[in-house]
């Protein structure tokens, strides 16, 4: 089943629920929203864990853990599949749960977390917890480098 996204407002979020990990990042780089179910595992090229069809074309789809390394087994909490916007093209993001967020209390990123190439571009304080701000362009950079491309 796939949820083609309408043009949201640019500061409506959404969250990526990754195990531990959440994830905020703007609804404008979401292009769709798809079961777990509708990834194609069979023929996926490593690191990929499959792929999915959206557009007539296939994208690869990339699972992650809570600390943003590749996984080359899909864990059975996976239920969704975000379709990022990278660029001249799309890739997807296994994830738990993807939900519409909430603002929240902005912050920066502390200088221990200010590693090199690193998708979190700050922090925000929400009711849940704490979330990482990140982007569908940095995501995307990011899951690039960590597949050798």
């Amino acid at each position: 089943m796939s949820v083609v996204l309408s043009r949201p407002k640019p500061s409506a979020p959404a969250i990526l629920k990754i195990s531990g990990l959440r994830l905020s990042l703007p609804q404008t780089g979401m292009r769709a929203l798809e079961a777990a179910d509708d990834v194609d595992v069979s023929g996926a090229a490593t690191p990929a864990i499959g792929w999915i069809v959206h557009g007539q074309q296939r994208w690869p789809v990339y699972c992650l853990s809570q600390d943003l390394a590749l996984l080359h087994e899909m864990p059975s909490e996976r239920r969704a599949c975000v379709l990022l916007d990278a660029g001249e093209g799309c890739v997807g993001v296994l994830c738990d749960d993807v939900s519409m967020g909430h603002e929240g209390q902005r912050h920066e990123l502390p200088p221990a977390m200010r590693l090199p190439d690193t998708p979190i571009l700050g922090l925000m304080e929400t009711e849940e917890g704490i979330v990482c701000l990140t982007s569908a362009e940095r995501l995307a950079a990011h899951l690039a480098r960590l597949a050798g491309a």
